[in-house]
């Protein structure tokens, strides 16, 4: 079986149309969810880019993948998919985003260490193969996308040449400067046909179209939108109606407040807190936007797939690392904010025996290593934690352990105080989270869905704050076994 996974970046579940949101423009990923299974319950284990993105690629946590936060880097010390499926014999391409290692570092990461035969990357940054290909194919254009990229330190000596592209990148900037309508909100200032999400869409296709039909492959396709900046192609915003996206999700409960209240300490956030219910409303447009430009792209994925007769015999999967609060309970983006908006994220899986269904069971990301490998005939011979979910998709029965899925956040930009850290327990009829601190939050999802009521140390939830506290012992105990392979020697005999 072909796998083709493609990984869209901060899109929380509640922004798709097969999640129900009125003003989402998903049709293709609508399309994918008719003929495949829905998850309607995937966490994110580790909701923030890199310590996700570390777990999906390894099958571990971060205590034993060693990416606790941003910044923190993927050895190799622990064995990846990618790799497994290439000593199995399958073939392995990637493009797009990883950031498994620093955008400090430089704007040529080599992710082929971590299994892919062939891999071309463009992060956050925005400087590296995209813009080099914007350079050649769409020179026109070149300047507005200098215009959109980061500059960090080592551009200074970008390229074979070494040149200063921060002296350029500052240049273009202001001569491209962006029609800015709120806060990290913009319509794209560079044309659609040479923006970054079109580019990973192209050499995505690409690659489908060449490959050889008589051997397997597996292709990771990773869209850095609709992470902020939120940046579409403007034509993409008329098919947002703003009178459909819903507000976010606020509370007047004294105990939420008085929990939120430690994220004051977070200086990225106080850029947020002037924003008015209508700044909002343009900032969700615009990710809305940008969630419909990465569906067109999926659009061509499939039609790819389609034209080289692969349909029969390819399995396309669909999520994303973590969620984006934009707006929830006035929070942006990501980080030790566990609320649905920021962990629960999409999975969507369609191919050949896989049932037609909604499934309510709970899933995480760390499930996505022993299901490729599964569906990729790869023996998965190495200690993971996570579960392929075939039995689900194919309709032949559950998965041995609780229903139930931990998330750990260790720090929230910059700030990694112990009362900004946090871990959670999510079951479908409740979330309970525990800070360094010893404080918390707790929400009966049964009846209070949106997490508006904080029933943290209240005695009318003592039994379930009990039941949820013994559970998250249970997972965590869990997350230990079994033993990484790491460091023991193979002559070792206990």
């Amino acid at each position: 079986m072909n796998v083709i996974l493609i990984l869209a970046d901060q899109l929380s579940a509640k922004w798709l149309g097969c999640y129900g949101n009125p003003a989402a423009a998903t049709p293709h990923l609508d399309a994918m969810a008719r003929r495949g299974t829905l998850f309607e319950r995937c966490v994110s284990h580790l909701p923030v880019c890199m310590p996700a993105r570390a777990s999906i690629m390894t099958g571990r946590s971060a205590q034993h993948h060693g990416l606790y936060y941003n910044g923190w880097e993927l050895g190799l010390g622990l064995p990846t998919f990618p790799q497994l499926l290439q000593k199995a014999g399958v073939r392995t391409f990637g493009i797009g985003k990883f950031h498994l290692e620093c955008h400090g570092r430089c704007a040529y990461n080599d992710v082929r260490k971590y299994g892919f035969d062939e891999a071309q990357t463009t992060e956050d940054i925005r400087a590296g193969e995209w813009l080099d290909w914007v350079a050649r194919t769409y020179p026109q254009h070149y300047e507005r996308a200098v215009a959109t990229c980061w500059p960090i330190p080592h551009l200074a000596e970008y390229g074979p040449e070494r040149r200063d592209l921060i002296r350029e990148i500052r240049a273009a900037a202001a001569k491209f400067a962006p029609a800015r309508r709120t806060l990290l909100t913009y319509p794209s200032v560079v044309p659609e046909e040479a923006c970054q999400t079109q580019w990973i869409g192209n050499e995505a296709t690409s690659i489908i179209e060449r490959c050889d039909p008589g051997k397997s492959f597996f292709l990771q396709v990773s869209f850095v939108d609709p992470h902020d900046p939120y940046d579409p192609p403007e034509r993409f915003l008329d098919r947002i109606d703003a009178d459909k996206i819903p507000a976010p999700v606020c509370s007047d409960d004294a105990a939420l407040r008085q929990a939120l209240s430690r994220f004051d300490a977070v200086l990225f956030l106080r850029r947020f807190r002037d924003l008015s219910d209508n700044d909002w409303r343009i900032m969700r447009r615009h990710y809305l936007a940008s969630t419909a430009f990465v569906d067109d792209q999926v659009g061509r994925i499939w039609a790819a797939v389609q034209r080289r007769g692969l349909a029969d015999n390819t399995l396309l999967i669909f999520t994303s690392d973590h969620g984006d609060m934009l707006g929830d309970h006035g929070l942006a983006t990501k980080g030790a904010w566990h609320f649905d908006a920021c962990c629960h994220v999409p999975l969507l899986i369609a191919g050949p025996g896989v049932m037609p269904r909604r499934e309510g069971r709970m899933v995480t990301l760390l499930d996505l290593f022993p299901t490729v490998t599964d569906y990729a005939g790869a023996p998965c011979t190495v200690p993971i934690e996570g579960l392929s979910v075939r039995p689900l998709l194919e309709g032949r029965g559950g998965l041995d352990r609780p229903d139930a899925a931990l998330v750990e956040t260790y720090g929230s930009y910059g700030v990694m105080d112990a009362a900004v850290c946090a871990k959670s327990v999510i079951t479908p009829k409740a979330n309970l989270t525990l800070f360094g601190d010893r404080t918390g939050m707790l929400f009966d999802l049964a009846s209070d869905p949106a997490e508006t009521v904080n029933l943290f140390g209240s005695p009318q939830a003592r039994p379930l704050e009990a039941e949820m506290r013994d559970l998250m012992r249970d997972l965590l105990i869990r997350q230990n076994e079994p033993l990484p392979l790491r460091g023991k020697h193979p002559t070792a005999q206990h």
